[in-house]
């Protein structure tokens, strides 16, 4: 289409990899969000503020890569405010479970709570088999079994796995042992981390193929209306209980709604930081814009609670024309440098988003200058019994470079024309003399 052009995107979603990338922008920001981020499992984790300048600076799109990098070891959970300025502990606890429900690749329909609930399981067996409390002829094979193959070991759905088969006829008293050494293990209470012992294994037992699992999961979890206190401890519980496995990342972007509203702005503070209180490997990032952090939270919030959140500050810097060439380079290579010196400097401003707009109506304005240039010549007819004119000469556009790469083939010829230079001046030929017949 004409309006198509390589521009287009200005916004991402958290969880998407960009497909675009230029390393060279918010690299520093990268940097210290990996290191931060990456360390042992059992370390105590960190309330991280990613502040920017403005909207438009590319947090979204750094947080995206830092969670494809950091994917093998962390879960990282997006926050979606309710009404656009609500995080509570019952939307938290619907956004762990949703991220936990993804499909696992060629798995035969289990996800990865499936695997979660495999491991939980397996590693609150093993100081019980260990122990002699549950008798096994095995006991070094058994103990291996779980430390080693603790997916395969409580695969409820095949039939040689002897012990999730014999867990399963158990449960009644096996699950008060487990959820005891698992609240012990991440130190809550044992009721609520019982109700989520109860609540995995109904549904890893459950048969894939059944229709009504995921909706026995959201009523179990929402059974009775709870109240307030009530969901805040089960979120505690299964947090923890997740932490024990993985490093935990709650990731709260997209605050735009919190602008005008300092209330809900001081319950989200105060709600993270109970939660960090709570759940000690927990890791929090609190993604904002300058403008919001200073309009909705610093006039509500107490120095506590300012220290809570900005535990770790990392600030977003406006760009520099390197990194600007950079950022075209990546949706435009080889042509980054000609873009930026046609794009209305004035209106992109110093910020990835504002950028790749003024980018993109540059490239529209430089394609409509190519339909114009190349529009056919009028056709001269001339009228019956005039003599002919002499043909009008036309000037036509030079055609473009031929360039291998398929992004230039289909640049305007505005980006893609190389300069021409002046013809060399030709040396003055001499003239023969004329030859006179006598």
């Amino acid at each position: 289409m004409a309006n198509d052009h390589p521009f287009q995107t200005l916004f991402e979603t958290l969880g998407r990899l960009p497909i675009a990338h230029a390393e060279a922008v918010n690299r520093q920001a990268y940097e210290v969000l990996h290191d931060i981020l990456s360390v042992p499992i059992e370390r105590a984790g960190r309330c991280i503020l990613l502040r920017a300048p403005r909207a438009g600076h590319g947090k979204t799109h750094l947080l995206s890569r830092i969670q494809s990098n950091l994917a093998a070891n962390h879960e990282f959970i997006p926050l979606h405010a309710s009404f656009g300025c609500q995080i509570d502990a019952a939307s938290v606890i619907d956004d762990a479970l949703r991220r936990l429900l993804r499909a696992l690749p060629a798995s035969g329909g289990l996800c990865v709570l499936d695997l979660v609930t495999r491991r939980l399981f397996a590693l609150a067996l093993q100081p019980l088999v260990g122990s002699g409390e549950v008798p096994c002829q095995d006991r070094e094979g058994a103990l291996t079994a779980l430390r080693v193959r603790p997916i395969e070991t409580f695969d409820f759905h095949h039939p040689n796995a002897v012990t999730a088969h014999w867990a399963r006829e158990n449960f009644e008293v096996l699950g008060q042992r487990l959820s005891m050494e698992i609240a012990q293990r991440c130190g809550l209470p044992v009721r609520e981390v019982a109700f989520w012992v109860d609540v995995l294994f109904r549904f890893a037992a459950t048969p894939v193929e059944n229709p009504a699992r995921l909706r026995t999961l959201a009523e179990m979890v929402h059974a009775g209306n709870p109240a307030d206190g009530v969901l805040m401890e089960r979120l505690e519980a299964l947090l923890g209980m997740l932490a024990l496995l993985m490093r935990v990342v709650l990731v709260a972007d997209d605050l735009e709604g919190f602008s005008t509203d300092e209330t809900s702005a001081l319950r989200l503070a105060a709600f993270l930081g109970s939660l960090r209180q709570s759940v000690e490997r927990l890791d929090v990032i609190l993604s904002l814009n300058q403008d919001i952090w200073e309009s909705a939270f610093v006039p509500r919030l107490s120095g506590g609670l300012v220290d809570r959140l900005s535990e770790v500050v990392v600030e977003l810097a406006p760009l520099t024309d390197d990194e600007m060439i950079a950022l075209l380079e990546s949706r435009v290579p080889g042509l980054g440098a000609r873009v930026l010196a046609k794009v209305d400097r004035s209106q992109a401003g110093t910020h990835a988003r504002g950028l790749i707009r003024a980018a993109g109506i540059a490239w529209l304005r430089a394609s409509a200058m190519d339909s114009q240039a190349s529009a056919p010549a009028p056709v001269i007819v001339p009228p019956p019994n005039i003599e002919t004119p002499v043909p009008v000469s036309f000037a036509g556009t030079l055609a473009p470079p031929i360039i291998e790469e398929t992004f230039q083939q289909s640049a305007p010829e505005f980006f893609t024309q190389q300069p021409v230079s002046e013809p060399a001046e030709q040396e003055p030929v001499e003239q023969l003399p004329l030859v006179q017949e006598e």
